[in-house]
This record gives C-alpha cells, structure tokens and sequence, in this order.
C-alpha cells in the first residue's frame, strides 16, 4: 500500500505501521489498513483496533495540514497461546483450556506439566491428550480455543460381597468338559468319573468379601472404597456348615453334590450296576448313578439327577434335575416308548427314536434322528464349543438357539425345527401384565384425582387420620404400579431377545427339507445349504451364509 509500511519491534514484539501522509492517496481508512495486514506475513498478529483508528486520524489530520512527518503507531502485537486449567469440583478431572496464539508460540508439554504441578494436578495425567492439544492450537487459526480433560481421577471400587463357590462341578458341567488325556490331547472319549462325596467331606467354601479398590483424584487424594458384605449363607438339601469353619458348607450324607442358583445341594445317592428285570424299576428321592445299561421297558425315576454310565433302550427316564447319558439312547421308531424328561438339562451321547422333554438345555454330542424333542433352551448337536454334529428327522419345539454341524439329511427327510411354544407363553405373560398395568393405571389416576379433591376441602380433624391412612395406601399403589411398569418393560425386552435367538446354525452344512418357524412365519430349505445360520430379520426368517 502506498504510503504505508509495516515492521516488527522485535523487543517489544509488536507491529508497527508507519505513514508517509503524502504518499497516501486520499484518506487512509481503518479497512485498508486491515486489508494490507492480512495480505501481509503478519496477519496472525493480535490488532489493535485502537491504533489503527488513531493512525488514520493522525494520517490524515498530517496530510491536511500538508506535514512532511511520517506518523508511527503500534497496531498489533504477539501473544502466545493462553492456557487455563480447570478442576472439577470433585476433583476427578482436570481439563486445558489453550486459545491458539496471535503470531506467537504454544506452550510446551512440560510447561503445561508444571503449571498443572502448580494447580496441585499430580495423578491420572494424559501426555497424549495434552500433546494433542499443542498440535490443535499450533497448527489453528489465531484465536480458536480448544478444551480437553487431560486429567482423570480414579473413582474407588467397592468391594464384591462374600461369594459361595463349588469345590465340585456338577454332573452335567463335568460331562460336558472332556478329561486331559497324556501329551496335552483332550480325550473325547473319557468324561471323568461320576462324582459322589462322602459324609462330612467339605463341598463348597464362602470366599471373603473383598476390600474393593482405592481410588484417587487428580490432586492426588485417596478414595477409600466400601468393603464387601459377608452373605448369608444359604443351605441346601443334606448341607450344614462347618463346626471348625463358618465359611465352609459339608455334606451331611454320602451323595452326588450340586450347586445351582448359589445354594449347594447333596443329593442322597443311590447306585445301581444296572436296570432290568433283575433289578426292578428305580423311583427314588435323591440322585440315581447306574454303572451299566437300562434295558427295554425299564424305568429310572429320581428327584435329583439321573446318571446313566450305559445305554438306554426304549426305557423311561424322568429326573427332577438333568439328565446324563454317557453312550446312547435308542427308541423304536415312531413310538414314544424311550422317553428323557428332566426338569434341568438332558445330555446324551448319541439317540435315535427318543421323546425327549427338558426344562433348560439339550446337548446330543454326536447324532439324533427319528425323534421329538421340547426344549426350554439352547440344542446343542455336537461339542459345546464346536457342535459338527447331525441332526435330521425330527422334530424340535426349541426356547432358544440350535446349533449343529449339519441340519437335515440328504434324502430330504423332514425336520422340523418350531419356535412357536416359546414366544406364545411369553405373549399370553405380557398380554396378561398389560391388561392388568393398564387397569392399575387408570385406579391411580382416579385414586389421586379423588385425593386432591378431598385434601382442597375442608377436613374434620376426626377424619384427617382416615384421609392419612388413603395417601398412604394410594403411595403403595404407586409402588405396585412403578414395580409392574418395570416388569412390562422386562418382558418387553424378553420378547425380543427371545426372537434374537431364535435361530438355527448349521456350521457343517443344511439339507433340504428343514422348516423353521415360530407361529404363521415359516422358512423352509428347498436346496443344500453350505455353513449357514437362519434367524428373524425385521420379523422375517433371512438365510445367511456363515463366513468362519
């Protein structure tokens, strides 16, 4: 600009702007000062808008009065970045506030450092989250803040309650999990000893509540946490606790011991190398372990599990717990004449012909054909951990996943796989819990419509403790009504969970001829299927390849 040039103080670190008025055409105006400052390599400097408008006065008051004198004034200057540093009131965090620098220089890490030092900042400092606040502001516009949390305190963890833990698996979890064999090699074959402890003998142990963890803030302050609770402990069948340890539960008889919902349980035990004619059928109120077969016709009747270290042909099984099959179970075909029924989970290795009815899970470990199943869980067809196993011919009222190696046969048998009988209970419950939330609703609303009424008049004293005693019977409705608001919104959830596994999972292959439904929506395999998995998509069966 002619007329105008602009310089450095370098001690003082300021812009200085001189005026030759003579050489100024016209009037010199504050915009053109501007413009000629941001075309220029100091236009990252802080302005002053204050001596740029006291430069053109004095420019243009010289040029009037024709004066020779160049007029110098002081228009902008450096200022590195601004830093403030912010405590939560808490103490658990600590944020940087940095406003990007006019022209001059960020602060380093270390000179943020101590002045969080100075602040009393000592723990749970961030050196990633501060050095990315130096490149935001270095690399930004002048003037832009950036803020970021570069602190954070550790908040104390309570200490867990006292917890009752199992020295013993129970019968299904053992058999599920294969024994080491020599050379690090599971053995597939071996499925442990079937457990039954003695008298006295020490079946489970509450472990002490821990002490939690200690926190901090970011001043470095201690925060002490709450240690655990000692828990009650809860005594099962045939269990007592320990004269010599209050912490340790024993068995009371000779029995096959099992833990379930943090309640340890001894079944009285009894054994038998076999059920057949010789032997009688078996009805009996604890665990039953049957070292051998149970022949055609025969029954095995228990309250606790049932164990079977054999074959079991066209026979009865009912248990009060689960189920365990350590060979095979074979029925005649389309007869229910060899029926497994347990109120827990049934395992068995392989079956063919089978009426089987379990509360909790099925795992069939090699193959099932040719049988009718009602499951109240997941059907595992194969390994627990990679089910290869078969499935074909049958037909299976599922509550939750199957999973197999291969699902169908290639002959096209017919397997039917029906998801129906779960999600109908679980609509007939929240049909059930809506029309009674919905009554519930419309009672608390008139009842605190009737209540205000009565408390904007006029109450005799001799009824004031009536109308007390309805507030409080109508602050016990709204309990009930919050606490079933929260169970429709359980169930509301179960509702779609169930629906989210409900699915089949072939890992092997899925032949043609398997349906799947659950009600009026129904998929039906009408060719061979590679790995695969058939679930509810928006409410409609999808087939989708399985990539691993």
């Amino acid at each position: 600009m002619k007329g105008v040039s602009l310089s450095i103080n370098k001690a003082s670190r300021q812009l200085v702007a001189t005026v030759d008025p003579l050489l100024v055409e016209g009037l010199l105006q504050p915009k053109a000062i501007d413009a000629l400052i941001q075309s220029s390599d100091y236009k990252n400097f802080f302005i002053l808008a204050d001596g740029i408008a006291s430069l053109c006065t004095l420019s243009n008051a010289a040029k009037a009065a024709n004066s020779l004198e160049e007029k110098t004034q002081v228009i902008g200057e450096m200022k590195d970045a601004k830093i403030s540093i912010n405590i939560a009131t808490d103490q658990m965090y600590a944020e940087v506030t940095i406003e990007s620098p006019f022209a001059g220089s960020v602060a380093s890490y270390q000179d943020i450092m101590l002045l969080l030092d100075q602040e009393g900042v000592k723990k749970g400092v961030s050196k990633k989250r501060i050095n990315n606040l130096i490149f935001q502001a270095s690399e930004a516009d002048s003037g832009i803040t950036f803020t970021d949390i570069v602190a954070r305190g550790l908040a104390a963890r309570d200490g867990k309650a006292s917890i009752l833990k199992s020295l013993f698996p129970n019968a299904i979890d053992r058999i599920l999990q294969p024994q080491d064999a020599d050379n690090n090699k599971v053995d597939m074959r071996n499925l442990g000893d079937i457990l039954c402890v003695s008298a006295n003998t020490v079946v489970a142990r509450r472990n002490a509540p821990s002490k939690g963890r200690v926190g901090y803030t970011v001043t470095g302050s201690p925060l002490k946490p709450n240690v655990g609770e000692w828990k009650e402990i809860k005594l099962g069948a045939n269990t007592s606790i320990s004269l010599d340890d209050e912490n340790a539960i024993i068995a009371t008889v000779t029995g096959q011991p099992k833990f379930e919902n943090e309640i340890m349980n001894v079944d009285d035990t009894f054994q038998t190398k076999g059920v057949n004619v010789g032997t009688g059928n078996i009805n009996y109120a604890g665990a039953v372990i049957v070292n051998g077969d149970v022949t055609e016709s025969m029954q095995v009747i228990a309250k606790g599990d049932i164990t079977i270290n054999g074959f079991v042909e066209s026979a009865t099984i009912r248990s009060g717990g689960d189920i365990i099959i350590t060979e095979g179970a074979m029925g005649k075909m389309n007869e229910e004449d060899c029926k497994l029924h347990a109120q827990g989970s049934v395992f068995v290795q392989h079956g063919q012909g089978l009426d089987i009815v379990t509360n909790k899970n099925l795992n069939v470990r090699k193959q099932l054909a040719y049988s009718r199943v009602k499951c109240g869980g997941t059907v595992t067809i194969g390994d627990p951990d990679k089910p290869m196993g078969s499935i074909f011919a049958s037909t299976i009222q599922c509550g939750s996943t199957l999973y197999a190696g291969t699902v169908g046969a290639i002959s096209g048998s017919a397997l039917t796989i029906d998801f129906s009988e779960g999600v109908n209970v679980l609509n007939s419950r929240y049909e059930a819990v809506l029309t009674a939330l919905k009554q519930l609703r419309e009672n608390n609303f008139d009842h605190g419509v009737k209540l205000r009424e009565l408390r904007s008049k006029h109450v005799p004293n001799a009824l004031v403790n009536q109308l007390n005693k309805m507030d409080s019977v109508f602050e016990s409705e709204k309990h009930l009504l919050n606490w079933l608001e929260g169970v429709e919104t359980e169930m509301r959830q179960a509702k779609i969970d169930y629906e989210k596994n409900a699915k089949v999972v072939a890992y092997k292959e899925m032949f043609q001829g398997v349906s799947i439904k659950m009600n009026k929506r129904s998929w039906r395999s009408e060719k061979e299927y590679f790995k695969s998995v058939v679930s509810l998509v928006d409410g409609k069966w999808q087939y989708t390849p399985l990539l691993n």
